[in-house]
């Protein structure tokens, strides 16, 4: 139930925060993370560099960011098992220094198919997100034995693991996408060996929760591109409704910008102002509401989804030297209007404006 005007919101707002100190709850106040030039989560593994990884979340506590939500790659597993955990320990150890918890992802339904061409795409135009494992597989419970495999392998490694925040299980699966049955499989085999780590779904609207709620600690949903501040505003005073009714915390995992045109999920053509990163937009609406959340993105990068490369949108809030897209980005996430960074630069990654231009000239 919706409660209208300002002053219930207020309360139950107020509510909130006084719920969650009292139960001393963890509130992630997250960012979702890949490294500057990874296109997807094959490409995190493939490239990964430590000092890399060290020098993001260094920009990320710098924010006053406490937590990180990142995929893992089904893929990368079945052809280098030993070097995922491997990699994946030393990011979890390197986010401890940096007093970031972690909430990893084990499956991906958005993106591209998945084949070993989309895995490894570099191209500025073309590469993006991946489906892990794929429609092929999620369609079909004949070919869920290797997803189930990874599942077990995870848990047998990480389901007591404190240094994670908690565990997604899948993002975005939906009845549009068909692999709700998939996920709801995927969730249950967690659950079954679940230890003291939530489990939780990266859910894109609050109802999705409802498939996994016998199995899952935490409910979350996604907000990326509304339509106005009001219209976020209303999709957390539910959030926080649910939160309090059920006794489950709700997250808001993937969070943006204001878009007035639109979220530009059909349509290539948006108007250019709104294909920059302008987290400010957002930013008290989300952190006044109390609940926890995850801006997306740490670093600045090329958009994550297919649907969102042709309008040339950008997301992040840093550069891979430690500069800013946006000042007002920036103080708007530390929550202070001192806060200086080591620097703004409202453009582009350079690296990724010549690949473009080295693109245009191989055309």
């Amino acid at each position: 139930m919706l409660l209208k005007g300002k002053e219930p919101q207020a309360r139950l707002f107020s509510f909130i925060r006084e719920e969650i100190m009292v139960s001393e709850r963890f509130i992630p106040k997250g960012a979702v993370y890949f490294p500057s030039r990874a296109f997807n989560a094959y490409q995190t593994y493939r490239d990964f560099r430590s000092e890399e990884i060290r020098r993001d979340f260094g920009y990320a506590e710098q924010a006053g960011i406490n937590a990180i939500r990142l995929f893992l790659s089904y893929e990368y597993w079945l052809a280098f098992p030993e070097q995922l955990w491997e990699k994946f320990d030393t990011l979890l150890e390197l986010a401890r220094q940096s007093k970031i918890r972690v909430m990893p992802i084990l499956f991906e339904n958005c993106g591209r198919p998945s084949c070993p061409e989309n895995a490894q795409n570099g191209h500025p135009l073309t590469a993006a997100c991946m489906q892990s494992p794929g429609r092929v597989v999620t369609g079909d419970p004949a070919l869920w034995e290797g997803p189930l495999s990874f599942v077990d392998a995870f848990m047998k490694r990480y389901a007591g693991d404190d240094r994670l925040l908690a565990i997604e299980v899948m993002n975005e699966p939906n009845e549009n996408s068909s692999d709700l049955p998939f996920a709801r499989r995927m969730t249950q085999r967690a659950f079954e060996q679940k230890k003291q780590i939530p489990l939780t779904i990266g859910c894109i609207h609050l109802y999705h929760n409802l498939y996994f709620a016998q199995w899952i600690d935490v409910y979350q949903f996604h907000e990326n591109f509304p339509g106005s501040v009001q219209e976020m505003q209303a999709k957390l005073m539910q959030a926080a409704e649910l939160q309090r009714v059920t006794g489950k915390q709700v997250w808001l995992t993937e969070w943006q910008r204001v878009r007035t045109a639109g979220p530009g999920w059909d349509s290539p053509v948006i108007p250019q102002e709104d294909t920059v990163p302008e987290l400010c937009s957002l930013a008290d609406a989300v952190y006044g509401s109390g609940l926890g959340n995850f801006f997306w993105s740490l670093m600045l990068k090329p958009a994550y989804l297919p649907a969102q490369r042709p309008n040339g949108t950008f997301n992040g809030l840093f550069h891979e030297d430690g500069k800013v897209y946006s000042l007002q980005d920036y103080r708007a996430v530390c929550r202070r209007q001192d806060a200086e960074p080591a620097g703004v630069l409202a453009t582009r990654p350079a690296w990724f404006t010549a690949l473009l231009e080295k693109s245009e000239k191989e055309r």
